[in-house]
């Protein structure tokens, strides 16, 4: 308990406070057995039992504030650490994804089996690719000698490599993945590789390499989880990857906690699958949080005003905290019948020498009912500060998921119309619809959060679709098709209203579309059909805290529901609430305790910041709010 006690001084503070006044007791008890025991041995009697049974209210008093205070801090520390290892596990699961589609890509496959691609070309394609994802730092082509046919960043010389991943790639039916020192990016200390062959009619010809930004990722999402008291760091089993300070490495454990010698409080986690990806082997999270070991002040003067403070709120509590406040109220009811009985004792008989005693016993039960009272409020506040953190956390991780998911569609809606195949395709007047639809379905399997993709000509006419080809012949009006293909510039993507969709069963979701552009003219375009449903629900339910009751939704400024993990409030329905938890501004947040349908919750609303480019750059606004409910 020392130890523990070191942590939270205040804590401590209170048990030296607790202690003073049972010796106090002990000490008015034993001078009137002393002074008045032939007139009232019963009283002491009770007086004694008091004391005992206040020494145990005192050892549960600060075995629940350690508790409390323990679980308070790892709740949080083990949020940030699960935060930190699922989102990035969420990220890596979608370079996965990109590996396989654009090692599949024909003007790779033309410039390593052909003449017909040069190094300039290549080049600009590339670049082209590099400027929808952010996330990457390099691409590299190999031939399958391990000679650099080319890569994207200038300032990484590359002429061959010695690394084994292009033989494991080379080898391998998937993507390989590799987080480690090597010559294919030498001026780094460690690259994030995803590696995957290219081929060409059925035979190997060459090796694609992406190199992942992690520090530039893993600083991002330190940014956003970490405070001035907390380590965050991203390990694996013999070192530090990335951290916001952290430098010495730790093993996982499975404990709920570890306290290291320099008193602070670390927790790891290892990181949940992710579309059955389970991320990179042997990594994982942990979160460190040092105390405040600053001693704490106190007086010795009583605050009466204080004594008669509010009763806590019992619904906050559980039922072992609510048996202690309980014992204490015994405790300073029994001594209020004490001094109640000795004053008639003293009346009746006319011993006036129990009088200076009842007073101390006065004394004590003021002091004591403060004490216990700031106890019980210090109690009060850390499960009322844990709740409204894990309310407030929540709302911010899914809304961070939602803004992170959904800035890969609309890079993915501008990767696809990249694809040669379809430009090649749309500029012919008769079409290859199985080559098209095959091709679709290649990314469609690859990529398992869409629905369906579909091509458009420049008509709006749906010409092959991936997997509901029932669409394919339908004219698209909408505004977001109409702006896709009087658009030029392929940086840029267009968004559907979050509206009910025929092409999604009749229920609400985004599609993004990009243009398909080839030799300056718009020739058709992509529309990706997101499956907001399924995915939307996911991030709700990933994200609140599993030790807790009630609800996620997403909304927006106008209260519609986007998504609802309650199968009481519906999708697209109007959310009663009042104006102030949909008004917020930049990267504020609101929680307060309200009553919803009739019932008490914390209600925490966070509004979305976008990630990277996305709607920070890109001069799309959509904004969306998490608002999360917790039952009190």
């Amino acid at each position: 308990m020392s130890e523990l006690l070191d942590i939270f001084p205040f804590i401590k503070q209170t048990m030296i406070d607790l202690e003073k006044q049972n010796k106090f007791l002990n000490k008015v008890t034993l001078t009137g057995k002393i002074n008045a025991l032939h007139v009232a041995a019963n009283l002491f009697e009770f007086t004694d039992k008091t004391a005992i049974v206040f020494d145990e209210l005192k050892v549960e008093l600060i075995n629940a504030l350690l508790k409390e205070n323990i679980n308070k801090v790892t709740n949080e520390l083990n949020f940030k650490a699960k935060t930190a290892i699922d989102i990035l596990t969420r990220n890596l699961f979608e370079r996965t994804a990109d590996v396989g589609f654009f090692s599949t890509d024909s003007v790779i496959t033309d410039f390593l089996s052909t003449d017909a691609i040069t190094k300039e070309q290549m080049h600009n394609h590339l670049k082209e690719y590099a400027s929808k994802y952010s996330v990457y730092n390099e691409i590299v082509i190999f031939d399958t000698n391990a000679n650099a046919r080319i890569n994207l960043n200038s300032e990484n010389i590359l002429v061959s490599s010695k690394d084994s991943i292009i033989q494991e790639a080379l080898k391998s039916d998937t993507y390989v993945e590799k987080y480690i020192h090597t010559d294919i990016f030498k001026t780094q200390e460690r690259t994030l590789l995803y590696a995957q062959k290219i081929m060409h009619n059925k035979q190997n010809i060459g090796v694609l390499c992406l190199c992942f930004k992690l520090d530039d990722e893993m600083h991002s999402i330190f940014k956003n989880l970490a405070t001035n008291k907390e380590k965050i760091a991203l390990l694996d089993k013999t070192s530090v990857l990335a951290s916001n300070g952290l430098k010495k490495p730790l093993k996982y454990s499975d404990k709920p906690y570890q306290i290291n010698k320099q008193g602070f409080v670390v927790v790891t986690q290892k990181a949940s699958a992710y579309q059955g990806y389970q991320g990179v082997d042997g990594w994982f999270a942990t979160a460190m949080h040092k105390a405040d070991t600053t001693p704490i002040q106190t007086t010795e003067q009583v605050d009466e005003d204080e004594v008669q403070a509010e009763e806590p709120n019992l619904k906050l509590l559980n039922d072992e905290l609510n048996q202690i406040i309980q014992k204490a109220n015994d405790i300073i009811e029994d001594i209020a019948d004490v001094i109640i009985n000795g004053e008639l004792i003293a009346s009746k008989q006319k011993v006036y020498v129990l009088t200076p005693i009842l007073d101390n016993l006065r004394n004590i039960s003021t002091e004591l009912l403060l004490s216990i009272k700031r106890s019980i409020k210090n109690l009060e506040d850390v499960v009322k500060e844990g709740l409204v953190h894990d309310v407030k956390m929540a709302s911010h991780l899914a809304i961070d998921i939602m803004d992170r998911n959904l800035y890969e569609r609309a890079n993915d809606s501008r990767w696809w119309a990249l694809t040669p195949l379809f430009k090649t395709e749309l500029s012919k007047a008769e079409l290859d619809i199985q080559v098209l639809h095959k091709t679709l379905l290649y990314i469609n399997e690859l990529y398992t959060v869409y629905t369906n993709l579909f091509l458009f000509d420049t008509h709006g006419k749906i010409i092959t679709a991936s997997h509901d080809t029932s669409i394919v012949g339908t004219i698209l009006e909408d505004e977001y098709i109409k702006k896709t293909l009087s658009n030029k510039d392929s940086q840029k993507y267009f968004v559907s209203p979050f509206e009910e969709s025929s092409f999604y069963k009749n229920e609400a979701t985004y599609i993004y579309a990009a243009s398909i552009v080839e030799n300056g003219k718009t020739i058709g375009g992509i529309g990706v059909v997101f499956d907001a449903t399924i995915e939307f629900e996911a991030m709700l339910n990933d994200s609140f805290p599993s030790s807790q009751k009630g609800f996620m939704l997403f909304c927006d400024r106008d209260k519609k529901v986007i998504s609802s993990n309650n199968s009481e409030i519906a999708v697209s329905s109007i959310l009663e609430l009042e104006d102030r938890f949909f008004q917020l501004q930049g990267k504020h947040s609101i929680s307060d305790f309200i009553l919803f349908q009739e019932e008490e919750y914390i209600l925490a609303s966070v509004v979305s910041q976008g990630y990277r480019e996305y709607k920070t750059r890109d001069n799309y606004n959509n904004d969306i709010l998490c608002l999360t409910f917790v039952r009190i």
